[in-house]
């Protein structure tokens, strides 16, 4: 899956990709807004017994996440938690550079 940044109209939004480029999320408004999109849709695939309660990582606080890395001995092979969701997004194809370009050139 790769996050799309675009222009629609006069708005920025956001939308997930397959791999095949198909769009499978709605247009969403914000990146706090795709995450969570994300976040629940790589929980609905999972057809197994789930055992965390939420689907927030206590992980996804930075400062929560420093002062625990600090405070134990040994450092963590992966402090960003070890499954996909838990691991910050980012924008894989970014559209709006082009298209804003388009409109004021």
């Amino acid at each position: 899956m790769q996050l799309v940044k675009d222009l629609n109209d006069i708005e920025i939004v956001f939308y997930w990709i397959d791999e095949v480029g198909e769009m499978i999320s709605p247009q969403l408004y914000s990146l706090p807004v795709a995450e969570e999109w994300y976040k629940n849709y790589v929980f609905s695939l999972y057809d197994g017994e789930e055992k965390r309660r939420s689907i927030i990582d206590r992980r996804s606080n930075e400062e929560r996440r420093t002062n625990m890395d600090r405070n134990q001995r040994f450092g963590r092979r992966n402090p960003r938690g070890r499954r996909a969701s838990d691991k910050p997004i980012s924008v894989s194809i970014d559209l709006t550079k082009e298209k804003l370009k388009q409109l004021y050139c």
